[in-house]
């Protein structure tokens, strides 16, 4: 049973690094979005690509409210759940199977 024990917890941190590299990524792609002359940086526009994998189905539901965008709160919310909830219970269910 290790060998499963091991998989989960190798799949738990893989989805951890997965989660803190993408919450990095809505970070960076906001503090850009504050400055004016980012939009013309091509750095820009590699971060809001990246960041918009996990904002773009989000916004469908929850659109800018007036000049204000939540979606980059809300998605960083929801990665937190998940990190808390399916890797931990992932890395925990390993070392149980240990």
């Amino acid at each position: 049973m290790f060998i499963i024990g091991n998989l989960f917890s190798a799949i738990g941190v893989v989805l951890r690094v997965l989660i803190n590299f993408e919450t990095a990524v809505i970070i960076i792609a906001a503090i850009l979005s504050w400055i004016p002359q980012a939009y013309s940086f091509r750095i820009y526009h590699v971060f809001r690509d990246l960041a918009d994998v996990v904002e773009r189905p989000i916004r469908k539901f929850i659109p800018p409210l007036g000049v204000i965008d939540i979606t980059p709160l809300i998605a960083l919310l929801v990665l937190l759940f998940i990190d808390r909830f399916l890797a931990q219970s992932l890395i925990d269910l390993g070392w149980r199977l240990r």
